[in-house]
């Protein structure tokens, strides 16, 4: 039965941001090679996480789902699985993390997505995993999925990355990184696309007790011999997601206030509120109760 959309003049809302799926992602790999249990509140349940938690059980990483909490047994750096065949679907943050996750291991590990997926670049992670000295072979076309990697850990030492394609390559290269038998030096050629991204992969991994030396969006350092601890971690809230709302009262003059989100976020997109207050809306914080309301003004350019 349809249903018609009635427009409203002025919007007054309390909703709830839906969990982070770039911060969930970050946590399962992380957790996964973390030594022990970790538990991950609140994740994102849906397409992507679960083509990544799915991937991890193929790799003989046990991610145990019930609403609410995942509890993912990580491997302490030692991938359990030999051999396996991944699929990341139409995921590009999966299809990268894994390549980069797999070629940690030992063994031969083939990589793979959608059609679409196979139309996504990969050739600029692929180039520094060989630097970083793991075989990776181009299944169909050159500098695309799927990819095979045949695997013998991470040597480690320096290595350059283009910034302008992604910043997914950079990410999943440094999560990696402190499995390396060396440390990981990693040069930027260019300027670097979503930096905030990367701010967030380093964040998690400082979470769970990885560090990274960096110089800018220029240089990027992981030391040899650190290692991730297990722990509990809660997913925060999606700012792009809660960006909509907060829209919505900016254009209507209305007030909306979106629950689980945290005034401390390294997520960019949290900058949006920024724009607001500065075209004339009022932006309050509640940080006890994890909640920013915007109330909209008269706006200006």
């Amino acid at each position: 039965m349809s249903k018609k959309i009635r427009p409203v003049e002025r919007v007054d809302a309390q909703v709830t941001a839906p969990p982070s799926k770039s911060v969930t992602n970050r946590a399962l790999v992380i957790a996964a090679l973390a030594a022990g249990e970790s538990r991950i509140r609140d994740p994102l349940e849906a397409g992507d996480p679960d083509l990544l938690a799915r991937a991890l059980e193929r790799l003989g990483i046990a991610v145990r789902r019930v609403p609410g909490t995942w509890t993912v047994n990580g491997c302490g750096g030692s991938i359990p699985s030999r051999r396996a065949e991944l699929d990341a679907g139409d995921a590009g943050t999966t299809m990268r993390f894994l390549t980069a996750l797999v070629a940690a291991g030992n063994g031969s590990f083939r990589v793979d997505g959608s059609e679409r997926m196979r139309r996504r670049p990969i050739g600029p992670l692929v180039e520094a995993l060989r630097k970083l000295g793991t075989r990776v072979t181009f299944m169909m076309d050159d500098g695309f999925p799927p990819v095979q990697v045949e695997a013998a850990g991470i040597r480690g030492g320096p290595i350059s990355l283009a910034g302008e394609i992604s910043s997914q390559f950079l990410s999943a290269i440094l999560m990696v990184a402190p499995l390396a038998e060396r440390d990981v030096e990693v040069k930027i050629r260019g300027r670097l696309i979503s930096s905030p991204y990367v701010d967030l992969t380093i964040g998690v991994m400082a979470d769970f007790g990885v560090r990274v030396d960096r110089n800018g969006d220029e240089n990027f350092r992981v030391p040899a011999g650190q290692a991730y601890r297990a722990r509990e971690f809660r997913i925060e809230g999606d700012f792009s997601s809660a960006s909509y709302f907060f829209a919505a009262a900016a254009i209507t003059g209305g007030r909306v206030r979106v629950g689980n989100l945290r005034k401390d976020s390294r997520q960019g997109d949290c900058r949006f509120l920024d724009i607001l207050e500065q075209m004339g809306c009022r932006v309050d914080h509640f940080p006890g109760e994890e909640a920013i309301a915007v109330t909209g003004g008269p706006l200006r350019a």
